[in-house]
């Protein structure tokens, strides 16, 4: 029951209309004003520039039917492991914070989180439970305990100039070898290149490559997460694929490593100088709105000639301080994150795939809609491990490595599946 008389103080300088929308937007997560002078410290790294603005809109609703104060901090990607560790190894620290798959159990395994499984499948929470798909959820576990609740799977896409296709009369090619040949012919280098995705540690490499592994029909880790597998075929192939984009010689579709970083890449894109390019749906919204001189689109990234093509992403997020003083507070706040109101609007707006089945995830969006039913149907997503992020880094520098051709494939794959056993086996 909401408590009329707190929500009358609280509420009393908006409008009827601004009460009645915050005290929807509660979704059963609080009371009206129950948080009345509590202050929750939530920490992100940002999707996007426009993010810090956005969330103080999106939270409103909640700080205003609440009472809750939060304090937003953004954690900037490239150092969020240092910056969360050492806040977590304090007194002081953040109550409430988006983690992906890649750090979400390497914090909870060193007791940084609270275990949410007993919010998340309790009675009272039974009907928002049920709109999470177990094949999202289940694989969020470390054991039995839930430091995370799942709020975002991120995907990515091939963006395609569609007029460059049009002129040379071709078609969007769906694997490796068709990328190859199509690139090729519509390429003029360097003015104009056929094709990008980054392969650098700085732009996350690992990221835009590691769907090669699964379309293979491998991975780099066993699925117990016990044997480091790198040294196998699929591993090998995806490593060849990345290599042939840059280091073929006059049939490479890729720049040379470290001419164009990702936003060079979007640039190139933009200018009519790029055909396809390998990139997140977040940038969908924003080329829409930009009105580019030429038709494009996105589809889903290739596959391997005779293997699978499939979607990778990590998961995000938002874990509840296992030293937060305010729990209740923080779990209200995480209950409204992954909630359907503040979901739809995150997701529409950064073009990610929600983990609810009544979030739609597309916001009317005809390319998102598609990269929604992708997800769907072929998503193979990076499972959470305290240790993944490890392995990942040294797949990382060996992706770069090996695509500045200057280093062998075979000597790159027994340095790294060297150094994954070790990190398996402390």
């Amino acid at each position: 029951m909401l408590d009329v008389s707190k929500l009358r103080r609280r509420l009393i300088s908006i409008s009827a209309a601004a009460a009645f929308a915050a005290v929807t937007a509660l979704g059963g997560t609080a009371q009206a004003g129950e948080f009345d002078g509590v202050t929750i410290k939530f920490a992100k790294a940002p999707h996007g520039a426009d993010e810090i603005a956005l969330m103080e809109e999106w939270l409103a609703p909640f700080k205003a039917a609440t009472g809750m104060e939060i304090e937003h901090t953004v954690i900037p990607w490239g150092e969020l492991e240092a910056l969360y560790s050492a806040n977590f190894a304090g007194s002081d620290v953040y109550d409430v914070t988006y983690q992906t798959s890649t750090h979400l159990n390497l914090f909870g395994a060193r007791g940084a989180f609270s275990d949410l499984d007993g919010h998340f499948n309790a009675a009272d929470y039974a009907d928002q439970r049920a709109r999470f798909p177990d094949n999202i959820v289940n694989p969020s576990y470390y054991g039995d305990e839930l430091y995370g609740i799942p709020a975002v799977i991120g995907t990515i896409v091939m963006y395609v100039n569609l007029d460059m296709l049009d002129a040379a009369g071709l078609s969007i090619p769906t694997n490796n070898e068709e990328l190859m040949a199509t690139a090729k012919a519509l390429q003029n280098p360097p003015e104009v290149w056929g094709f990008n995705s980054p392969s650098t540690v700085k732009d996350y490499g690992w990221y835009w490559f590691y769907n090669m592994i699964h379309n293979y029909g491998g991975d780099m880790v066993s699925d117990d997460m016990e044997t480091a597998t790198f040294d196998s075929p699929a591993v090998r192939s995806a490593l060849q694929f990345a290599v042939d984009l840059r280091c073929s010689g006059d049939d490479a579709i890729q720049p040379p490593l470290g001419q164009y970083d990702r936003e060079a890449a979007l640039s190139l894109f933009k200018a009519g100088k790029l055909a396809m390019m390998v990139e997140e749906p977040s940038r969908v919204i924003p080329l829409e709105a930009e009105n580019l001189p030429f038709n494009w689109t996105i589809v889903q990234p290739v596959g391997a000639a005779g293997g699978k093509q499939t979607q990778f992403s990590t998961t995000g997020y938002y874990a509840v301080a296992a030293k937060s003083k305010e729990q209740e507070a923080a779990w209200a706040l995480t209950q409204y994150l992954v909630g359907t109101e503040f979901a739809t609007k995150f997701n529409n707006h950064y073009g990610f795939v929600g983990t609810r089945d009544d979030v739609d995830s597309s916001g009317g969006n005809k390319l998102l809609q598609a990269n929604f039913e992708w997800a769907m149907t072929t998503w193979d997503g990076l499972l959470p491990h305290p240790k993944i992020a490890q392995m990942l880094d040294e797949f990382g520098k060996a992706l770069e490595a090996v695509t500045t051709c200057d280093v062998s494939i075979d000597e790159q794959v027994a340095d790294t599946q060297d150094r994954m056993e070790k990190i398996l086996a402390r």
